[in-house]
């Protein structure tokens, strides 16, 4: 057992709040079980590896977690039971291989009491043959620094889907680079969300982030928009000049959204400064070096295009060199009732009404095709929050005919109405306590499982009964 010397003051005690700091500020996984191989003691870096946060980990035990796939072996039942330290290889749910070392502790008797397990990457140079397999080693390593701080981070983005967490670990990895990236996706998508997100995760967080939609300026205006001008360049500019929008990204981020608007005439200079990373304002005779990172968008098949001749085709292959697409809400109903939720809290906020989001409303949510996407979402949550200030039952919110009733004002426990047998009581007070936890976690799957006590997958698992069982009442 670890000793406190005698000198520390009451500032420096180990209570469990400072172990807990402590541990999570631990880059590589970390924890304690007890002898029977209950988690006691964890650091969000393990937890992670496996695919589960910490909560529901101190939560677990190791016999669990291994027959439930999170891990492939445990050694810390085998140095309890042989009383010595052991070593091993494993491999976790997210497919992350480390060496563990469990290390049991002994009270003055001899007995265990606690087990202390570390984990670390195994070394590249004993495992990895080619540059290959270095590398997949490395974008492993990678993906733990993302998880970390997506968990640390969580409210940046909404990414209840395997999809979007795939899409955002991929960002993450790419937002390392300086690779320029296109992002395709529909109208209303997030697609200069995920841009923000690929600029706040790069080496050049702390500069400039500009944004250019391209389909919106002036098509005379977009030349000197872009590339700046010098004073008298041209009649009606500016007597001081002005600098472009290139120049404005300097050491930061460039986001052209809209891309494929671009007119002709300016793709052929917009590739030559993607070649020379050089400018020149209008009426001037001097380049400018600049270092900008570039970040494309389009809701259009650029590929199409320059078979029809109104893309470039040498700009298009300048551009792509990191596709990433966003999904379609209608194809992630996890992320819809997450991003339902967002929004409902956040405008409950701004309006005021004390209101919750109820079932049949949210299952109405999850049927609707949302041409679109996030955008048309937000847009019918802020409706029924605001109708809800009109004091209108219910409203004609979307185009399929389909009825939203805004819930009740009132503790859903408290109205009456719940009859039948015991099961089917039970039933309905199963399914509002769920929704009302839901409520309270803001749509986070993950959070609410948590307080509900059980595993995300038995949450989702009841959510789709529930709407098994309306449609079958419908």
């Amino acid at each position: 057992m670890p000793r406190k010397s005698r000198k520390a003051g009451h500032n420096y005690q180990f209570s469990k709040q400072n172990l807990d700091r402590l541990f999570d500020m631990l880059p590589n996984p970390i924890f304690v079980t007890d002898r029977h191989g209950n988690v006691l003691l964890s650091n969000s870096t393990t937890a992670l590896t496996m695919d589960m946060s910490v909560d529901q980990l101190l939560k677990s035990n190791v016999r669990d977690l291994v027959s439930n796939g999170y891990y492939t072996k445990s050694y810390a039942l085998e140095a309890a039971e042989k009383k010595c330290v052991i070593k091993g290889e494993l491999t976790t749910k997210l497919n992350f291989k480390q060496l563990s070392t469990s290390t049991p502790i002994l009270d003055e008797d001899g007995n265990v009491i606690l087990v202390l397990t570390t984990g670390r990457s195994i070394d590249p140079g004993n495992m990895c043959s080619s540059p290959e397999k270095r590398e997949l080693l490395n974008r492993r390593k990678r993906e733990v620094e993302y998880l970390r701080s997506y968990v640390l981070d969580r409210d940046t983005v909404v990414a209840e889907s395997k999809s979007m967490r795939q899409l955002l670990l991929q960002a993450h990895t790419v937002a390392q680079t300086d690779s320029t990236v296109v992002l395709h996706g529909e109208t209303g998508t997030g697609k200069e969300i995920l841009a923000k997100y690929l600029h706040r995760h790069s080496k050049r967080a702390g500069e400039a982030f500009i944004a250019v939609n391209c389909a919106t300026l002036p098509e005379h205006l977009v030349e000197s928009e872009l590339f700046g001008y010098e004073k008298g360049a041209f009649t009606g500019a500016s007597a001081d000049g002005k600098i472009g929008l290139f120049e404005a990204a300097h050491r930061g981020t460039l986001f052209l959204d809209e891309i494929a608007e671009m007119p002709l005439s300016l793709q052929s200079k917009l590739l030559r400064v993607l070649e020379t990373y050089e400018v020149r304002r209008l009426g001037s005779h001097v380049n400018r070096k600049l270092d900008f990172r570039l970040i494309a968008a389009t809701h259009k098949d650029l590929h199409k295009m320059t078979v029809d001749g109104t893309f470039r085709t040498d700009l298009f292959y300048r551009l792509n060199v990191i596709p990433l697409q966003l999904p379609p809400l209608r194809d992630r109903p996890e992320d819809i009732v997450a991003l339902s939720f967002k929004f409902f809290e956040d405008f409950k906020k701004k309006y005021g009404p004390e209101v919750q989001l109820m079932p049949d409303t949210l299952s109405s949510l999850q049927k609707y095709n949302w041409p679109g996407n996030v955008r048309e979402l937000r847009n019918v949550v802020e409706r029924l929050v605001i109708s809800s200030l009109q004091n209108y039952p219910s409203e004609q919110l979307l185009d399929d005919n389909k009825v939203y009733e805004l819930g009740s004002q009132y503790d859903p426990f408290r109205l009456a109405g719940l009859n039948g047998t015991l099961k089917q009581v039970t039933r309905a007070v199963e399914e509002r306590y769920i929704y009302q936890v839901l409520n309270e976690c803001g749509g986070r799957m993950g959070e609410a499982a948590e307080r509900l006590g059980i595993y995300r997958t038995v949450l989702y698992r009841k959510l789709k009964s529930f709407e098994k069982e309306r449609n079958e009442k419908n």
